[in-house]
């Protein structure tokens, strides 16, 4: 009985690698029209990217044929929905919606998406989208977005001409400010929808980067014991590391359908945008092909990132001390200031004080200063300790 289980998993075993190779040896016709040219920019610029960093980029990309596959929507893209009518199979009602927007207004909004997939801004679409763990390829992710784009548009145009018709505005102004203010909402719109995947892709670096030290010791723990890499792998896969057990699930399912252990962990290096987590998959690599110590280098890998993060904390309270300075003058002296200026520029004494009367603080000045300037400021205090704030 045992024997035959073994022979019914070998069996379909066969049959999934089967249809694996037969799902990346057949390409899509998307996939024919990849422009080799703009990859080889793209590699280059990573490249670049990789070597700035400190990082030979050879050692993570061995070729670069890896690389080059990632970002033309080559093994991993193949596999996934491809073209947008596959959109409306999906699960969520909110994308089937876009998909269907954007396929009955195709002879409109076609053109449009294929006018922003030549753009430069979206050469690395294709990257953001495997690296942030997005099933979409770049022609799907522009199809949502041009879509979402023109229900942004038309929700514009229809609210804008309602406000400007209650407020009594001139018609020829009315249609001006209408016209101008929609198309500013939908290339506003197109703008933010094509930041998002590579602030995904960041982000899921973030959360890779903060748990990578425990993930490391982790591994070196089990290393110590005897247990294999690929065994290792599963471990931190199947804990609770957050999104860096799920980015070492995608290597597990990787090695499953065929790949190599090693070039598995080079996709993850090339996808991830966490540079420590790069960083450790080199040492690793290193030390298999050279037979080192895996579970010593581990430690010292985490040893190190851990004193990375907390020199980055340090730094980051060097940098607040300054700013609470500028944020106490922001916030708390200047408005104090306006409001004493501003009392006594309009107060009945000012006819006794000719130098008050020369400050610009009237009411409504004071108005635009307390509801507008003033918000806008402390928006820009807010996503400064924001962007600056260490990922820890």
């Amino acid at each position: 009985m045992a024997k035959l289980d073994e022979i019914k998993a070998s069996i379909g075993g066969e049959k999934k690698k089967s249809r694996f190779k037969k799902a990346i040896s057949q390409p899509t016709a998307e996939s024919l029209e990849v422009d080799m040219d703009k990859v080889e920019k793209i590699v280059k610029r990573m490249r670049d990217k990789y070597r700035a960093e400190g990082v030979e980029f050879e050692e993570v990309g061995g070729s670069l044929r890896e690389l080059r596959g990632l970002i033309a929507e080559g093994m991993s893209a193949k596999i996934e929905i491809q073209t947008v009518e596959e959109l409306r199979e999906v699960k969520s009602k909110l994308i089937k919606g876009l998909a269907g927007i954007y396929l009955g207004l195709g002879s409109i909004l076609k053109p449009i998406a294929k006018t922003l997939s030549k753009l430069p801004e979206t050469e690395m679409l294709s990257f953001y989208l495997y690296s942030a763990n997005m099933h979409y390829s770049s022609r799907q992710y522009l199809a949502l977005t041009v879509a979402a784009a023109t229900i942004m548009f038309i929700v514009s145009l229809v609210g804008l001409t309602a406000a400007l018709s209650i407020m009594g505005i001139e018609m020829t102004l009315r249609v001006v400010a209408v016209i101008f203010a929609s198309f500013f909402v939908f290339v506003l719109t197109i703008v933010i929808s094509m930041l998002i995947p590579k602030q995904n892709a960041i982000s899921r670096g973030n959360a890779v980067s903060l748990e990578l030290p425990f993930a490391l010791r982790h591994m070196a723990t089990e290393l110590r014991a005897g247990i294999g890499l690929y065994r290792t792998i599963q471990a931190v896969a199947s804990a609770d590391y957050g999104v860096l057990s799920e980015e070492f699930a995608r290597v597990i399912t990787e090695v499953e359908e065929g790949t190599d252990t090693r070039d598995a962990l080079k996709h993850l290096a090339l996808r991830t945008q966490s540079r420590a987590l790069r960083n450790a998959l080199i040492h690793i690599s290193r030390a298999l092909k050279t037979g080192g110590n895996l579970s010593e280098s581990m430690n010292e890998i985490a040893e190190d990132v851990s004193f990375n993060m907390r020199m980055a904390v340090r730094e980051f309270g060097e940098r607040m001390n300054f700013f609470g300075v500028v944020f106490i003058f922001g916030i708390i002296v200047m408005p104090v200031m306006v409001t004493i200026l501003g009392s006594i520029r309009n107060s009945p004494i000012k006819e006794s004080l000719p130098s008050f009367e020369a400050l610009p603080l009237t009411l409504p000045v004071m108005t635009i200063f307390f509801l507008v300037l003033m918000p806008f400021i402390m928006i820009l205090f807010l996503f400064y300790i924001k962007t600056a704030q260490p990922r820890v």
